[in-house]
This record gives C-alpha cells, structure tokens and sequence, in this order.
C-alpha cells in the first residue's frame, strides 16, 4: 500500500515539476534577476544593509540595472554619488594578492591604495554586481554617511 501511495506522490511530483506555459510574443514579460552575494565573500554589516535595500529598491523600480535610478531615499540612506548621471557607492576593500586596480577600473570605478592589502573604492550601481566577484577581494565595507550632531 505504502510502495502505491509514495509513487503515486513521485509522479505527481514529476508532473507538477514538468508543466508547460506557452506564452504569445505578445505578452509582457518581467525580467526579475536575484543579485546575490558570493558565499566567499565577506562583508560588513553596512554593506550588507546597503545590498539588500538596493536589490529591493532595483526589484520595486521594475526596470533592468542598466536603466536603473535608485531613489531619493537610497540615494540620502547610503551616500550614493551622482557623478555624470551615475551613482556610485563607496567603501572600503580588503585584499589578496590577486587583487588588481585595473579591473575596477575596467568596471567604471576606480580605487585607492592605502597599504597592500586595503583601498577605498567608488562603483557605479550598474557594475556592483560584477565587482563583488572580482578575485582578490577578500571584505568589502560600504562607506557611512557622515550626520551632523
């Protein structure tokens, strides 16, 4: 009895699993992406509060990252740069040896170098997702705005 009812539940399963839509040109399709952080990557509590809100922000704006405008409220939370139409965050990078500037730069960002292992750093939003997973980059820190007492 037991031997039907679990291969009545595994081709259920099968069935469910295998299901076809097929959908007209036509219709409006939503791209939505899951930016996700590498599982090797460290990073501090700030930038991982200014990830989430920025994914959150990029997923309710309905638009693609190279199109994307954070809000106002992003932009005043985290200290976002305009600079020539582009917002960049900044922080602080810690480092390996096979760390190099020249990809940064190659994303549009750029770096400074402050011992061997550590740089502060400014990204375009557009870029951050391939940043997090350049080589080399061991912990990542997001810059605090700084609040008159």
């Amino acid at each position: 009895m037991w031997r039907f009812i679990c291969t009545t539940l595994l081709a259920i399963a099968l069935v469910a699993c295998h299901t076809n839509k097929n959908m007209s040109k036509t219709e409006n399709t939503v791209e939505t992406t899951d930016y996700t952080l590498p599982q090797d990557l460290s990073v501090s509590a700030s930038f991982r509060m200014f990830w989430e809100a920025w994914t959150a922000d990029l997923t309710q704006s309905g638009k693609k990252i190279d199109t994307y405008t954070p809000s106002p409220r992003l932009v005043q939370r985290f200290a976002l740069r305009n600079q020539n139409g582009e917002y960049l965050v900044s922080g602080f990078l810690h480092t390996d040896p096979k760390f190099e500037t020249e990809a940064v730069t190659q994303l549009g960002g750029y770096c400074v170098k402050y011992n061997d292992t550590m740089y502060s750093f400014a990204m375009p939003l557009k870029s951050l997702v391939h940043f997090v997973a350049l080589p080399g980059i061991t912990y990542i820190e997001a810059s605090s705005p700084v609040r008159p007492r």
